[in-house]
């Protein structure tokens, strides 16, 4: 029993080490609803980086309200992967615009360095991303495209009429956000 204990302790202690603690923030408006996350851990500059980054993306959110068809904003996210050495967050962001039949829905992610607070680009991962081949693959039903939760592999018709299509790599992140059914 003290051994199972003792084994329990210690995998909590090496687990919260592991951590990048952070806690919600809400930025609540009229028309702005964002929930992010604000950074603090070991590394204070890393957090400070970390912060900074995010904080851009709510700022640049809060100037997209300035358009005149917008009428919402909101967004949320989750954290999906930690360990020593990352931590992988999606934000789930939406905007609603007047005189249009639903919002439009994505989710992003990002991946972080925790020792020094920068986004860790996708290539650390995987090869990097041939358009054309990416295209073909959801085409071809080789590569799935999911619904809004994340599970759902989506039937959608676009998928086979797929044309306006690329892949952008802005500060390391893929994106399909070019794609608007995509986002959908």
């Amino acid at each position: 029993m003290k051994k199972t204990l003792l084994s329990l302790f210690l995998a909590m202690a090496v687990a919260a080490g592991a951590s990048a603690a952070q806690q919600t923030e809400v930025d609540k408006g009229d028309r702005f609803d964002y929930k992010y996350p604000v950074f603090t851990q070991e590394n204070p500059r890393a957090a400070q980086r970390m912060n900074r980054d995010i904080q851009k993306m709510v700022n640049k959110s809060r100037k997209d309200l300035r358009q005149p068809d917008m009428r919402a904003i909101g967004s949320d996210y989750e954290v999906i992967y930690e360990n020593e050495q990352f931590v992988c967050l999606t934000f789930n962001t939406w905007y609603y615009y007047d005189k249009a039949a639903h919002g439009m829905y994505y989710t992003h992610g990002i991946v972080y360095d925790k020792a020094t607070g920068k986004r860790v680009p996708y290539t650390r991962f995987i090869e990097e991303l041939d358009a054309e081949q990416l295209k073909q693959d959801i085409k071809g039903k080789k590569l799935p495209v999911y619904g809004a939760d994340l599970k759902t592999v989506s039937e959608a018709p676009f998928i086979d009429n797929i044309d306006n299509f690329k892949v952008s790599n802005h500060r390391g992140r893929a994106s399909l956000s070019d794609v608007p059914a995509l986002r959908a």
